[in-house]
């Protein structure tokens, strides 16, 4: 017992202390439905990288997903957009409107971004699939 169990438990602990749980996505129904079409293959990444068990990475990186990490949705044309909401005390609109471009082709092409004020120091990364690339599964 003393030879596996200690090194196993510890090894366990270990894990357990470095796990960072799935982030909550909500999607709504007419978005899951796009998102099948739409979506790039990046955006589907970033998506399922959020939404599943990591090990090891940075604790403080789950507390920015959950932050930041919110929903998909359907915008008034009928495209997919994937949204990051950044709670941002520090900074203003014209701060997160300056990084618009660097948003669109950090996530690669077929997206651009738009970047709204979601209310008192809340702002809303909007990446707008433009349905160009092939959506990956």
């Amino acid at each position: 017992m003393l030879t596996y169990g200690f090194p196993l438990a510890i090894i366990g602990m270990a894990l357990k202390y470095a796990e960072l749980k799935p982030i909550p996505c909500i999607t709504y129904s007419d978005a899951l439905a796009l998102r099948e079409t739409k979506a790039t293959p990046v955006l589907n990444q970033v998506r399922k990288d959020v939404a599943r068990f990591r090990y090891g990475d940075e604790q403080h990186l789950d507390e920015a997903l959950k932050r930041i990490f919110r929903y998909g949705q359907v915008t008034a044309e009928g495209k997919y957009s994937l949204v990051l909401v950044f709670e941002a005390k520090a900074l203003q609109l014209t701060d997160f409107e300056q990084r618009r471009a660097k948003f669109a082709s950090f996530f690669g092409p077929g997206v651009t971004a738009e970047v709204v004020k979601g209310g008192d120091n809340l702002y809303e990364v909007r990446l707008i699939s433009d349905g160009t690339t092939q959506p990956t599964t």
